[in-house]
């Protein structure tokens, strides 16, 4: 998907801090899950409150790991930028999986620019000016 598809589908897009993360199996213990908590910097499209737990598929607890292919990999800490969606039962989670997670990263030019998902290479200008003409078009 596209930036502007991915905006379309998702209920905010944020500039966020990556501050902490857990994971933890699922209530049957069929699924390990990792809640990243985001804090919110800048809501760029939609509604969004100061902090966001993201519940992304895969992660370690004891001596088990499970990686899901596809899946978004969030920073241990540092800005990113999220498209943000629900899963059935209400909880965050990243539109469009690994395409939807950016890092931001600066230039030699002193340009904020966006590394991974499919907003990769994009400065955070030009990535804010096409998620808010692509919410426009709502």
């Amino acid at each position: 998907m596209d930036v502007p598809g991915l905006t379309e589908t998702s209920e905010s897009v944020v500039q966020a801090r990556v501050v902490g993360s857990e994971s933890a199996w699922n209530a049957r213990g069929s699924m390990i899950f990792t809640n990243v908590t985001l804090e919110v910097i800048r809501t760029i499209h939609g509604r969004s409150q100061d902090r966001i737990v993201v519940r992304v598929p895969g992660g370690t607890v004891g001596d088990h790991t499970l990686q899901v292919e596809g899946a978004p990999q969030f920073p241990a800490a540092g800005p990113v930028v999220s498209f943000i969606g629900e899963w059935p039962d209400g909880a965050a989670k990243v539109i469009g999986y690994f395409q939807g997670l950016s890092q931001i990263v600066p230039d030699g030019r002193g340009n904020q620019v966006l590394r991974g998902g499919s907003a990769d290479g994009l400065t955070l200008q030009s990535f804010t000016e096409q998620v808010q003409q692509a919410g426009r078009g709502r």
